[in-house]
């Protein structure tokens, strides 16, 4: 609870930015221009396994699978 301030005060620019193109259209350009690549889902898989092997999605999926509602799931139907 200490902490929630200076979090949000942190992450409030990015935010603002990430709205600011989602509002004037850049985000759903570079969809568009990306998913109309010959190698767009080449490109997709490495992005995905990048997040995938990132530290923070390690961490999500071992907290997933401390959930009450886990216990007794084997690790591999924990993802």
């Amino acid at each position: 609870m200490d902490w929630w301030k200076k979090f949000r005060d942190a992450v409030a620019p990015v935010f603002d930015e990430l709205y600011e193109s989602v509002a004037t259209g850049e985000e759903a350009q570079k969809s568009i221009d990306s998913n109309s690549q010959p190698d767009y889902r080449e490109k997709l898989e490495v992005e995905l396994k990048s997040l995938h092997d990132s530290e923070m999605w390690q961490a999500g999926r071992t907290v997933r699978s401390l959930r009450p509602e886990r216990e007794g799931v084997p690790a591999a139907e924990n993802q």
